[in-house]
């Protein structure tokens, strides 16, 4: 039982779901049967750390004093308590909400033919909605439910009375809409990833009418998804990524939560896809969707910030050499990052700031302390190192550790992407010992031939080292 989809489900609501839902255990509304309310109970008394205790065998006596225990009869009460709490869900889902609420308030009042008890939940929805300041994908369905339930209403009036046809097609138009910008942007994305080739439908006919009906993209549902889904298709797309992300950046306040992940995650793979192909001004792009990501406060999950999601934010500042912003990014974040993780990532980020603040013997300390068990971090910890042995002129461990990084790219199962960007960071920084120090031509070929690679690692850092 303790491993069971019931517990399962049990464990993952919140406190206050908890109580609300032993009251609804309680209701004889809900629940008339004595054996559900008392399962509940002991799972009630029963932490998360203790749910081992619930077994069947432990479990049915409690429930059935006295009775044979009955394998059979513990499942059904489980089944029958797991349905009571989907229901719970379902009542919390629609009450949890005041304009949902409404509206299926004014369908029953509807259909029980009582129009002032209509209009009054009308009116309460209506103003539900011009104080919500949210306008997403969620806002516009709700608009557009209002205003059928409206339509319905008025459709069993007198023929000639006035109806809501036109406000009801403009509310359809933008959550349409917006829903299928988003779908293709989605589709746009698992493309590339996937190299799977979707039908987008209608879209070659939605994105003319917008673009001639340039009012539609005051909604905000429609046009971030409209111009991140130009900027991706267009050649020139930087003026509409621009827009797209001006909007995200001043999206705090009218779209969800999850509608902003969305969001943020388009941005960031947009960026990151530029990047990758040697469009190193996408850099500070990216910088302010990581900022925006920070702000909203959508990059934590259950108190949690993803370790890659820490170590990326950390990189990208420092690179872009923002190292007080880097150190209060650090101190701040560190302790949201999993126990797991905690050491090789966090040691890792103090190892990177170190560097980039010349405290090359702090950054060989924090790198020591280092766990090697996570591929890309082991990567970027050889690379780090390369280049403090560079700064320190360790020129003997530096010849020893480029070779052991040779060995270790051919024999680890590096994607061919990261090996040939690894590959090429090692065989330029071997060009870069070798050069002679005063040698003019030299560096300025060097320098070319290092703009010219789109895959390679550390371009900057190793511009600067030529100083030309």
């Amino acid at each position: 039982m303790y491993s069971s989809k019931l517990v399962d489900l049990y464990y993952r609501l919140t406190k206050t779901q908890l109580r609300s839902l032993r009251k609804f255990v309680k209701s004889p509304y809900h629940n008339k049967r004595k054996d559900v309310t008392a399962l509940f109970e002991l799972m009630y008394k029963t932490p998360l750390e203790n749910r081992k205790v619930l077994r069947k065998e432990n479990a049915f006596p409690q429930i059935y004093k006295g009775e044979k225990f009955s394998s059979d009869k513990i499942d059904y009460l489980m089944s029958f308590l797991f349905k009571v709490i989907e229901q719970f869900l379902i009542h919390e889902n629609l009450t949890g909400n005041k304009t949902k609420a409404q509206i299926a308030l004014m369908e029953e009042y509807r259909n029980l033919g009582m129009p002032k008890h209509f209009q009054q939940s009308l009116k309460k929805a209506e103003k539900h909605q011009q104080e919500n300041p949210l306008r997403d994908i969620s806002y516009h369905e709700k608009a557009f439910s209002i205003e059928k339930e409206k339509y319905h209403f008025l459709a069993i009036q007198e023929r000639d009375a006035s109806k809501n046809l036109q406000e009801l097609s403009n509310k359809l138009d933008i959550r349409f809409l917006s829903q299928k910008l988003k779908d293709a942007c989605r589709l746009l994305a698992h493309q590339a990833v996937a190299k799977q080739q979707y039908d987008f439908g209608l879209l070659n006919v939605i994105l003319p009418y917008i673009k001639t009906n340039e009012s539609l993209l005051e909604h905000p549902s429609v046009s971030s998804y409209y111009y991140y889904y130009l900027a991706s298709v267009e050649k020139k797309g930087e003026q509409n990524f621009k827009k797209f992300k001006y909007i995200f950046l001043q999206s705090t306040e009218i779209f969800e939560k999850t509608e902003l992940l969305d969001l943020y995650t388009l941005g960031v793979n947009y960026c990151v896809k530029k990047i990758n192909t040697g469009q190193q001004k996408y850099e500070e792009e990216l910088f302010e969707i990581y900022g925006g990501g920070l702000k909203f406060n959508i990059l934590t999950d259950n108190n949690k910030l993803n370790q890659f999601t820490f170590n990326n934010i950390t990189k990208l500042a420092l690179k872009l050499d923002k190292i007080s912003w880097t150190e209060q990014f650090i101190e701040k974040h560190k302790h949201l990052v999993d126990k797991r993780y905690h050491n090789t990532y966090v040691h890792n980020a103090y190892s990177m700031l170190f560097f980039a603040k010349g405290e090359y013997m702090n950054t060989m300390i924090r790198l020591q302390q280092v766990d090697y068990e996570e591929l890309f971090i082991t990567l970027d910890a050889k690379v780090l190192l390369l280049k403090v042995y560079y700064k320190l002129e360790e020129y003997d461990a530096l010849e020893s550790l480029i070779n052991s990084f040779k060995v270790f790219l051919r024999r680890k199962e590096v994607i061919a992407y990261h090996r040939e960007i690894y590959k090429n960071f090692i065989r330029v920084f071997q060009k870069l010992i070798n050069l002679p120090p005063f040698d003019k031509k030299a560096k300025e070929k060097l320098s070319n031939e290092i703009e010219s690679i789109k895959k390679l690692l550390e371009k900057k850092w190793l511009l600067k080292q030529l100083d030309i």
